[in-house]
């Protein structure tokens, strides 16, 4: 079995192709002619052919509009039916397509083989009239390719600090009739404040089976009230489920999508899952063990509240895309750790007394290690017992790929958390710093000060001169910050003795995230597309403490590179630079400037050099690059760092607004604006709400 795109359309497969679509146009709907050979011309028809006789077995028809994929035709030759040719093709498709957000189609009801699209992960999300003569009902039929939309649906915050569960869909029923009070009671409020119900995809599966079409209706009504846990591993997820049919024999559709459902919960990172399912509430205790996810009762679900708020703050939490997970631990364990992590030269029993001293005051420490699948990676403690401060007394990294990674993104989501706390100083006192983790603090812009490091994060927009006496004016509530605002100043200070713009730029950027006024810097408006915005940086999170990025691992960075063309040449190092996401599409979203950052460096030069230089940052492949270059011989590439994420986003007949009110200018953001630096910073406060 062959399978490879068409598209010669004077070809013999092309014509092979065009016969069978013609020959089942009754069934398929009728295409013209024209309309084959524009979807050939394409690459958008896929054949499945013998391997010896190149016969045609079967074909798939798509197209592709505001970033999904619609199948239009998949028809499989009578001779060949039964041979899973259908999925052979849809399967490719699958894998050729994951950049777009998902691949749909439409099926007419009376066809009846939903069971089909079913086999092939695809879910029913909602149901229209046909357009032929009879109005036939159709079916509209989606597969998510979350694996590249990181517009997912559950954060890093829901997982962190409130319980995820999955209802069933006997609950959900019960919720919508208005039937069984313990399930109504999940939509108490103060309930709702701690938890975060979810349902999984195979939901829209059992509402497309109710028996008439009000129920579908009105089930679809009250689904719209949820949200969908994301299915981002098709993979882990027939991994899990198969391991699951061992365990649970399948007797009806009722026991499929009763597995279905426990099978996206596991893979989709949620903490419960709620049922009145007593089968399934027998095997409790095995899918506690084996996947550390809790089954229970609505009634125990609510009953037991406080204490599964315990349970979900030391279960492992894993990263959406990857296999590293952080997870607070407890003294059950404490003895194993200190031992993985004791330094050569240091005695047992003292780091022993320092974690145990940590684990008396949960209230004032967080005890976190980091793994990848079961290897630990880091172990680090976050001691806030003082209101003004975050101390770091262990920040211990083992040796591995992603050690030096890991240290830069934890050190600068450190900084990002201790501002959202308002804390105006960090320090590390860890006593056993590796070279190369020292080096990584230094980046952070830590300094040294007595046996610590410390780092200096102020918030807002000042004069430097208020600046500095604000810091000086704390000196009684945090012991010592003079002593590091002059180590700060002996960093940044010019040699030859008189101020110039460089130090004033690494000035600000050691007390970030502050903004000082006087800071004449170039300063831009840059306009990124959404799908690129939501890998690079946008994780719309609001972590106690954020460990990691949504998705990719190399997301850990917390530098990233971005590819534009490299004309006009007007963007300059080092800068200040404002996001602005342009229009999308699918969602009929507008255009918005979202957050903040800063222009390292800047680089011209061929396309394929840049790709090498900058392979390790960032979430881009050398496609994505070679279409920015498109036939040009140049591309640029830029390294920002130190993005802040806007608490309100700001949208685009403000931003015109203010330009017009302050520049006297309109907006356009097809390339890079370069702005006055009155106006960026009257956009900064307006999007970080000062």
């Amino acid at each position: 079995m062959i399978i490879e795109k068409i598209n010669n359309v004077k070809s013999e497969e092309f014509k092979r192709a065009v016969e069978l679509g013609d020959r089942n146009s009754a069934t398929l709907g009728f295409l013209p002619y024209q309309a084959f050979e524009k979807y050939a011309s394409n690459n958008q028809l896929i054949g499945v052919f013998e391997d010896d006789s190149r016969d045609l077995m079967g074909y798939l028809l798509y197209r592709i509009s505001f970033n999904r994929v619609t199948i239009v035709h998949c028809c499989v030759d009578e001779n060949h039916r039964k041979k899973n040719i259908a999925f052979t093709l849809v399967e490719y498709l699958k894998n050729n397509t994951r950049q777009f957000e998902g691949i749909k189609l439409s099926c007419r009801n009376d066809y009846g083989i939903d069971k089909v699209w079913e086999g092939f992960n695809f879910v029913p999300i909602k149901e229209k009239r046909g357009r032929s003569k009879l109005g036939l009902p159709l079916t509209v039929w989606w597969y998510p390719q979350y694996q590249n939309n990181l517009l997912s649906q559950i954060s890093d915050y829901e997982i962190s600090n409130k319980i995820v569960a999955v209802i069933d869909m006997n609950v959900f029923l019960d919720i919508k009739d208005k039937r069984e009070d313990e399930s109504l009671a999940l939509n108490s409020d103060w309930l709702l404040a701690e938890a975060i119900l979810f349902v999984t995809r195979e939901i829209n599966i059992e509402i497309n089976r109710s028996k008439t079409q009000k129920q579908k209706e009105t089930s679809r009504q009250l689904l719209s009230h949820y949200n969908e846990l994301p299915f981002k591993d098709e993979e882990s997820y027939k991994k899990v489920l198969e391991e699951l049919k061992i365990i649970f024999p399948l007797k009806s559709q009722n026991d499929k999508s009763d597995l279905n459902h426990i099978a996206y919960s596991i893979t989709g990172g949620a903490h419960f899952f709620i049922t009145r399912d007593q089968e399934i509430l027998n095997k409790a205790e095995y899918f506690n063990d084996n996947y550390n996810i809790i089954i229970c009762r609505p009634s125990d679900f609510i009953t037991h509240l406080d204490e599964n708020i315990q349970v979900t703050k030391y279960q492992p939490q894993r990263l959406i895309g990857t296999n590293i997970n952080s997870k607070s631990i407890t003294a059950s364990n404490i003895s194993h750790f200190t031992e993985v992590f004791l330094k050569p030269a240091e005695k047992k029993h003292q780091f022993d007394k320092i974690v145990r001293n940590c684990l008396s005051s949960p209230n004032d420490f967080e005890l976190v290690t980091i793994s990848k699948e079961d290897d630990l990676l880091a172990f680090i403690v976050f001691d806030r017992s003082s209101e003004d401060k975050l101390n770091i007394p262990v920040f211990r990294f083992l040796k591995n790929e992603l050690k030096i990674t890991l240290a830069k993104h934890l050190l600068f989501k450190t900084i990002l958390t201790s501002t959202k706390e308002d804390r105006v100083l960090i320090e590390i006192n860890e006593q056993n710093l590796d070279d190369d983790l020292i080096d990584c603090i230094k980046e952070a812009r830590f300094v040294k000060v007595m046996n610590s490091w410390q780092k200096i994060n102020l918030k807002g927009v000042v004069e430097e001169k208020r600046l500095v006496q604000d810091i000086s004016n704390k000196n009684n509530e945090l012991s010592n910050i003079e002593n590091t605002l002059k180590e700060v100043i002996k960093e940044v200070e010019n040699k030859e003795g008189s101020y110039n713009f460089i130090e004033g730029y690494s000035f600000e950027r050691y007390l970030s995230p502050v903004k000082i006024e006087e800071l004449e810097i170039p300063t831009y408006i840059v306009a990124i597309q959404p799908q690129w915005a939501e890998q690079l940086f946008d994780d719309r999170s609001e972590e106690k403490l954020a460990l990691f990025e949504p998705q990719y691992e190399l997301l850990l960075n917390r530098e990233n590179v971005y590819y534009r063309s490299a004309n006009p040449k007007i963007l300059k190092s080092p800068a200040r630079i404002l996001w602005y996401i342009s229009e999308n599409k699918t969602t009929k979203c507008k255009g918005r400037i979202t957050a903040s950052s800063y222009i390292d460096e800047i680089f011209i030069d061929d396309p394929k050099k840049l790709f090498k230089q900058f392979k390790q940052l960032g979430i881009y492949e050398w496609k994505h690059v070679a279409e920015t270059a498109k036939k040009s011989n140049e591309v640029m590439a830029f390294v920002f760092s130190d993005t802040e994420i806007f608490k309100n986003s700001i949208p685009l007949n403000q931003i015109k607004e203010l330009i017009k009110k302050l520049e006297n200018k309109n907006f356009m953001a097809l390339s890079p604006v370069e702005i006055k630096t009155e106006t960026y910073l009257a956009l900064y406060k307006l999007g970080m709400e000062l």
